[in-house]
């Protein structure tokens, strides 16, 4: 079985796993828009003026007289001026209505290939242009910057940003945004709204007839669109550097030999982190005309507090780079913990330090036992894991985990998206990766659980029929839920960004839908955050006592702290490990008899798991020391 990219709505076949033509859902069911945020900015006061001076050209996309609108495609699809933020096809679920441009309510550039309802591959694209209608004078004005506010999605559509110096005899590209690798952003929105900033000094910088043109083509595919507002030239400023993510993120698990997924995981069990810090990154870029020293600055607070930097890196103008703190978070107890990123920068070695505000700041919860990478909020979006008629199938939707320290997985927390119907039927499956690139190797799937009323826009927990054991350093695991095929039934699981764009998170088309019973059942890489999360709680597995295989027995129960394991078959060594409600192993032996006494008699009263480990398989029971 193949793994293909899957965006939200639409599918293509990732370049890094198969050379094949990609392919699109048109007029799909399955899904609906899902998002991916990025952070939101925490401002941090400068100590030193980093802001550009006035704009030489400003222009606030409200008269369209100031705009040249050119197609040179077929169809009628072109730029024009909008004034409603609220304007389809910037759907609420895309994550960017209403449009946050700062002047969006008194117009901005819009293309829409939504407009066109034509076919998929059908020879006729959308290819169009908007240009300002008089040039810009920047004799003197040698080092100058472009900047823009918008708001996008993309599928196949590609974005592309010109600047000509002699009044459109010559062309210069200074940015192409579309789904290639080097995209900005990890998924298929951008930030709402997002700040584009583009030294130009050496494409036009000093130039006396500059143009500027937005480039839209949707390459023949079903694209989403483009909304721009609030374009400007400006001079550089002397300081100015500029901190961002890198492609994994601003602070990210540390990469280990084996998986090495290097995510932002927002829930971290403390045996977890305590054995994989947490990393810090940053891409530091020179936005000035003096040569900066410049360092990343990351800051950990809440639950603990800590601070790194980075070693200092000197950038010309324009020049950028990837910097990392030079020591790893280790949090030593669980909790809320605030990660703040900022860039400082001694221009030219002055000895004058400037403190930039592009700080991002992200935030992580370190647990007792789940462990999870949404941000704990549906942005909009969601995987359906079953279609009706007249197409039926079942789908699961899954996300990978590292394991850095052993760990016993007994359930999985999963967040049911609104729309389900009640009565429908879902599972959760562990995988094991197949660490060579194969397909998933499924290890175990629990009992179907049945959705209710309450469980909709809710968590709810799924337990294996038996614990799960998840080896560190030489295994990768995957975790899903799944539906089958009903008649009526339909069910979903709720999404959240940011997004991953280096996926790890996957669609299993176990009925061979997606691709009309071609190439059989397929795995597709997809772009977003299934609300999917592994449960390192003994407690949960308790819930299906009722239908867990029982092969062992405690009596008395309760007890005074002495009691004995019974065996209900004779076979090979058990592994025997009790838990307090913390988690902890109290106690750990092995046996082979039918019946062992244990001695909990110097522990505190309460209630103990007792896990009985046979090769990959995991029973338990509980026990009540009175």
């Amino acid at each position: 079985m193949k793994k293909i990219l899957l965006f939200a709505c639409v599918l293509t076949i990732s370049n890094a796993t198969i050379a094949q033509q990609a392919k699109h859902l048109q007029n799909d069911n399955l899904l609906k828009d899902n998002t991916s945020m990025s952070t939101t900015p925490n401002v941090i006061p400068a100590t030193a003026s980093t802001a550009a001076a006035n704009p030489i050209w400003y222009d606030d996309c409200s008269d369209a007289s100031n705009w040249v609108f050119t197609n040179t495609s077929t169809l009628g699809i072109d730029w024009y001026v909008e004034t409603d933020p609220q304007l389809y096809p910037a759907a609420s679920s895309s994550g960017v209505i209403p449009l946050a441009m700062a002047t969006a309510a008194n117009g901005f550039l819009f293309i829409s290939s939504d407009f066109n309802n034509t076919v998929d591959f059908d020879g006729t694209p959308i290819i169009a242009e908007v240009t300002n209608a008089t040039p810009v004078d920047l004799t003197n004005f040698p080092n100058v910057q472009l900047t823009f506010q918008s708001a996008f999605r993309w599928w196949h559509d590609t974005r592309i940003v010109r600047v000509s110096p002699d009044n459109g005899v010559t062309w210069i590209q200074v940015d192409e945004i579309s789904n290639e690798l080097t995209y900005t952003y990890p998924a298929q929105t951008s930030n709402n709204p997002h700040l584009s900033t583009y030294d130009i000094s050496a494409e036009v910088g000093g130039q006396s007839e500059v143009l500027v043109q937005f480039y839209y083509h949707d390459n023949d595919y079903w694209g989403w669109f483009w909304p721009i507002d609030d374009v400007a030239i400006s001079e550089l400023p002397d300081n100015l550097v500029v901190s961002s993510d890198e492609a994994i993120g601003g602070w990210w698990i540390n990469y280990q030999t084996i998986g090495g997924l290097g995510q932002d995981y927002t829930s971290y069990p403390l045996t977890q982190a305590t054995a994989n810090p947490y990393a810090f990154e940053s891409v530091l870029r020179n936005g000035g005309v003096a040569t900066q020293s410049a360092t990343m600055h990351a800051h950990v607070s809440g639950a603990g507090n800590f601070s790194t930097t980075s070693n200092a890196i000197t950038l010309a103008q324009g020049q950028q780079d990837t910097v990392a703190g030079t020591s790893m978070f280790t949090p030593t107890s669980t909790g809320l913990y605030n990660i703040d990123i900022w860039a400082e920068a001694d221009s030219a070695g002055n000895g004058t330090v400037y403190t930039y505000t592009d700080t991002t700041r992200k935030m992580t919860m370190v647990t007792d036992y789940i462990y999870g990478k949404d941000n704990g909020t549906n942005d909009g979006g969601y995987w359906r894991l079953n279609r009706v008629a007249p197409n039926p199938g079942g789908f699961e939707v899954s996300s990978s985990y590292d394991i850095y320290a052993d760990a016993t997985l007994y359930s999985v927390d999963v967040n049911i998206a609104d729309w389900s119907i009640p009565g429908s039927e879902v599972y959760v499956v562990l995988y094991e990766e197949d660490l060579s690139g194969g397909d998933p190797i499924p290890l175990s799937q629990s009992d179907n659980y049945t959705i209710t009323q309450s469980d909709l826009g809710a968590w709810i927990n799924i337990p294996f029929l038996t614990a799960q054991s998840l080896v560190s350093a030489t295994k990768m695991y995957r975790i899903a839920i799944g539906a089958n095929i009903h008649p009526t039934d339909s069910v979903g699981v709720n999404v959240s960004s940011p997004g991953d764009y280096y996926s790890s998170d996957g669609l299993f088309d176990k009925d061979a839908l997606l691709t009309n019973s071609t190439n059989g059942p397929t795995w597709y890489t997809i772009s977003d955050i299934p609300m999917l999360r592994m449960n390192f709680d003994p407690s949960t597995i308790v819930d299906v006592a009722d239908i867990q295989e029982t092969i062992f027995s405690i009596f008395p129960n309760p007890t005074n702290g002495v009691f004995t394991i019974e065996l209900d078959v004779k076979t090979a060594e058990y592994d025997i490990n009790v838990y307090n409600v913390l988690g902890q192993t109290v106690l750990s032996t092995v046996t082979s008899s039918m019946k062992t006494p244990i001695d909990l008699s110097s522990f505190d009263k309460g209630v103990y798991t007792v896990e009985l480990k046979h090769r990959e398989t995991i029973y338990t029971e509980k026990v009540i020391v009175e």
